[in-house]
């Protein structure tokens, strides 16, 4: 997909005749046999469609534990509080309650 890296103008340069996005077969597993371009495309654009949501959906989870300063995924704080209410006691920090 790269240019050249060994000719300095064409550096960081894609080929002209390369789709973006387009790494090779859409389907490793042959799990489309038998199946139409037309079917095919509809999965593709799913696809994308559903990396584009995964990709907004971790920026939201990064900037709400930048927002409010409380991690969303827990287990370093619980593994630090020990004991077996540790997820009780972190409930309840999070609630504003502790």
């Amino acid at each position: 997909a790269w240019q050249s890296p060994f000719d300095a103008s064409r550096l960081f340069l894609m080929k002209d005749d390369h789709t973006p996005g387009d790494y090779g077969k859409f389907d490793p597993l042959g799990l489309s046999k038998n199946r139409d371009e037309e079917w095919l495309d509809v999965h593709r654009l799913r696809e994308l469609n559903n990396g584009r949501l995964a990709m907004v959906a971790i920026t939201a989870m990064v900037v709400q534990e930048l927002n409010t300063g409380l991690n969303l995924i827990l287990s370093d704080e619980v593994l630090e509080m020990k004991g077996g209410g540790a997820l009780k006691a972190m409930e309840a920090q999070c609630a504003g309650t502790a």
